[in-house]
């Protein structure tokens, strides 16, 4: 529908028919485009490029309707955006690369001109004497032990447990550490089993500083994409509310936030178990397994994996979402509150956006692609039709 639109709107910026509004928005809907293109450019060559296109677009804008050099300023657009634009839509390049931390920044006109910031790497680690240290600070190196463990920020922000050479894993009585991710924020982990986490906005883990006994065991609340170190004789089980996720080495994603209907487990690749009172599912690469909160079943059906690992690439990626879910998520991510007026909360959005960009970038998209308006004051974002 979107991609049909556009096409509509390319055909008739090349019939010179369009207006000046709908031409903003092919413009818009191009450098999106451009953005969000795989194509392989060094720094230098990716930043003249779109000097370029946007020089030709400012000095295309700013002309008056009448001016005889807008032909020829014109013809030159015309050929450069419409075969960009007819290869992008055609070849499906909505990829946002994962190194690509530049903000887009939206050429659609905004009245409020105010806009928020995305959200960072930060947390809150809680040893176990009850001890608290702030992860967002800049400080790397030694942080803390917990027993024969080192716990070591590194300078990439990551938090990684180091065992020491006095680490037998047979004591009984495991220490526990939490680490908890506000709003606005998420941060990666490195257990002492070599496991990695990575947690979405608005989530915890519990853990032991050194895994010890017949099973790994760690507790979830939010989201967090595990790749486990596999050890097929001490199973991996994460717990999140009363399920019970069982692997021996693996990727998947859970998201168990209470605001949410489900707990929902993804896998990447390997083999899971969920486990919910007397119910055990076992999950293929490719599915998800989704349990109410509500009753003990757990249901099995192909995931959108693009759409559930978008958070992990670093974007945001819809698939038909009502606006309610996607401002749901982003608002964890924003660390925003969000208002509605009108009917707007049930149109439907689907797309890309990078999650490293100001919330502008999504909510113009939305603007462009779904008629959605809105407005910013404060933290406060105010969708309307």
């Amino acid at each position: 529908m979107e991609r049909q639109r556009y096409l509509n709107l390319l055909e008739k910026y090349l019939a010179g028919k369009s207006t000046r509004k709908e031409e903003a928005l092919l413009d818009e809907y191009y450098k999106r485009l451009e953005a969000m293109s795989d194509v392989s450019l060094s720094d230098e060559q990716e930043h003249a490029l779109k000097a370029s296109i946007l020089e030709k677009i400012a000095s295309r804008i700013d002309l008056p309707e009448e001016q005889p050099k807008q032909t020829l300023k014109r013809s030159y657009w015309t050929w450069y955006a419409a075969a960009s634009i007819l290869i992008m839509i055609a070849v499906g390049s909505f990829f946002i690369r994962r190194d690509k931390k530049t903000e887009i920044v939206s050429q659609v006109p905004n009245a409020a001109k105010q806009d928020i910031r995305p959200g960072s790497n930060k947390a809150v680690l809680t040893l176990s004497n009850g001890a608290q240290i702030v992860l967002s600070d800049p400080h790397a190196g030694v942080l803390a032990k917990e027993g024969a463990t080192e716990i070591i920020k590194k300078e990439n922000g990551e938090l990684v447990y180091n065992l020491g050479d006095k680490a037998t894993g047979q004591s009984t009585q495991p220490v526990y550490n939490t680490i908890t991710v506000p709003r606005g924020g998420q941060y990666q982990l490195v257990l002492s089993d070599g496991s990695k986490v990575l947690l979405n906005a608005a989530s915890s883990l519990t853990y032991p500083a050194e895994f010890n006994g017949r099973y790994r065991n760690v507790e979830l609340k939010g989201e967090g994409y595990f790749e486990v170190a596999k050890n097929t004789s001490r199973p991996f089980i994460v717990k999140a509310n009363d399920v019970e996720v069982r692997v021996l080495g693996t990727h998947f994603n859970i998201s168990a936030y209470g605001d949410d209907a489900d707990i929902t487990t993804t896998l990447i690749e390997g083999s899971v178990s969920m486990n919910k009172g007397k119910q055990t599912k076992l999950l293929a690469p490719g599915q998800q397994g989704i349990s109410a909160y509500t009753n003990s079943e757990i249901s099995v059906q192909h995931a959108n994996i693009e759409q559930v690992m978008g958070w992990v690439k670093g974007n945001f990626v819809f698939k038909d979402l009502n606006i309610k879910e996607v401002m749901k998520i982003a608002s964890r991510w924003y660390d925003i509150e969000v208002e509605y007026r009108g009917n707007v909360q049930s149109k439907k959005f689907g797309g890309t956006t990078s999650r490293f960009s100001n919330i502008t970038e999504l909510l113009d998209y939305m603007k462009i692609t779904g008629g959605v308006n809105y407005k910013i004051e404060g933290r406060r974002v105010i969708l309307m039709n």
